[in-house]
């Protein structure tokens, strides 16, 4: 399915007919994106299911019905999913067809078609079972997507609560394929012993033996919300061995034979009853800690470090560096690939940034454009770190401040003001690259995506 210069139509039929009385949860077309597009593309209806691949023509199209929804495919080399729920529930029981097109210019968007060796468009399809559980997606109208040999993908996301947004958001984890799920902290929120409850609402959406790693917030590093200690108990670590303390401060290698990423998990800013305050200061303990395990990775030939924390430091809101600066500048300093926050009940995402001439340090409450190496979502591996903030686990929304004196430094946003929607953020780890794509769980429709190549 492509386009340039010129006005392009896809059309699509799906056969529902086994879905017929089953009550839908969600339904989204999964493309992937060969060339991007700055073009806003459409989702349309289609009456007319006559029509048959070998049958269809342009002069002889049918007719396009409404707006289903609209979409940008602005990254390529990423898989793309759009939200056609409506649409679906509206056909269950019968075919289903739709047509992509755009009202403006093409730049020369293509996915990948039915005709694809691999990675073909497909439609996946949640609907809830007699209990209200969800019940996997299993209508893909052409084959699923062949992995490239070593790649793993996996989903993050932080303040997650335990309301219907949460569970839309575990959901979208688990129909995403997911191999593993990064909890960027703040749980329950429910006041006391709520440990266990939690643990079980979450088994029971993404399955009790589904890797679903955690990291503490401050919900969880007194007795607020329940203690980290107790959470990681019931939600233990499933991957590759790890060094360091799970759940606190701690970091592992994936996959186990010839990883490609160390994932480095920590605690600025928290104060624990049983181990006392995490500061990451220049020349602590703490700070010693994680340079030794990014400078560990590097000499052992591991290509990717990511790392992992609550606490922002910078972001859209008010307020002060909470993980401390020198933290984040260590991680700047290093390269690390991606940085990953949560805290704000929102979501940021920055340009590309390093520390270079004209930048000695990122200093939080301003902004300084020699600190920024690239600002186009294609990014160069190894010129210089992407922090995200992915605090739309399922709690309510905060909004955000585009005049934030830190703005600078962040390529999209969403919050209560600005698209609310409630999701993960989804990354395709492979020899050559990490893709990026924010994948919604319930809300807006706001979508981001990024590439480190």
């Amino acid at each position: 399915m492509n386009a340039k210069n010129s006005a392009a139509e896809a059309y699509l039929k799906f056969d529902l007919t086994a879905l017929g009385g089953l009550p839908i949860t969600q339904a989204t077309v999964r493309m992937w994106v060969v060339n991007e597009s700055v073009d806003t593309l459409n989702i349309k209806n289609v009456a007319d299911n006559t029509w048959t691949e070998n049958s269809l023509t342009y002069s002889k199209r049918p007719s396009k019905g409404g707006v289903i929804t609209t979409f940008v495919p602005s990254v390529r080399d990423v898989w793309k999913e759009v939200d056609v729920t409506p649409a679906v529930t509206a056909a269950v029981g019968s075919n289903m067809s739709i047509v992509l097109d755009a009202a403006n210019g093409i730049d020369g968007y293509t996915f990948n078609s039915n005709e694809a060796p691999s990675n073909r468009v497909e439609l996946r399809v949640s609907w809830a079972d007699g209990g209200g559980a969800t019940s996997t997606p299993t209508i893909t109208p052409t084959p699923g997507p062949t992995p490239v040999p070593g790649t793993f993908s996996l989903g993050v996301t932080g303040d997650l609560g335990q309301n219907s947004n949460t569970t839309a958001v575990l959901n979208a984890i688990k129909n995403s394929g997911a191999d593993f799920a990064i909890a960027l902290g703040d749980f329950s929120y429910v006041n006391g012993n709520s440990e266990t409850a939690w643990c079980n609402f979450v088994k029971g959406t993404v399955g009790s033996t589904y890797p679903f790693e955690l990291i503490s917030g401050n919900h969880e590093d007194a007795i607020r919300d329940g203690q980290i200690n107790n959470y990681a108990t019931c939600l233990p670590h499933r991957l590759t061995p790890l060094t360091g303390l799970y759940g606190k401060q701690y970091y592992f290698d994936y996959p186990s034979t010839t990883p490609l990423a160390r994932f480095i998990n920590i605690s600025p800013g928290l104060t624990f009853p049983d181990d006392g305050s995490y500061t990451y200061s220049a020349g602590s303990a703490r700070y010693n800690w994680v340079r030794d395990a990014i400078d560990g990775a590097r000499s052992a030939g591991i290509r990717y470090v990511v790392v992992s924390m609550h606490k922002y430091c910078i972001s859209l809101v008010g307020g002060s560096c909470e993980a401390g600066a020198d933290l984040m500048n260590l991680l700047i300093s290093k390269k690390v690939d991606l940085y990953l926050q949560a805290h704000d009940h929102a979501y940021s995402r920055s340009k590309q940034l390093a520390l270079k001439s004209g930048c000695a340090s990122v200093i939080p409450g301003s902004f300084k454009a020699n600190c920024v190496v690239d600002s186009d979502n294609q990014f160069a591996y190894g010129a210089g770190t992407v922090i995200a903030t992915v605090g739309t686990g399922g709690v309510g929304i905060n909004s955000q401040n585009a005049s934030d004196p830190e703005a600078g430094y962040f390529a999209t946003f969403q919050g209560s003001n600005a698209n609310p929607t409630f999701g993960f953020l989804r990354f395709t780890v492979s020899p050559t690259s990490i893709s990026a794509e924010f994948v919604r769980g319930s809300g807006g429709s706001f979508s981001d995506g990024f590439t480190i190549q």
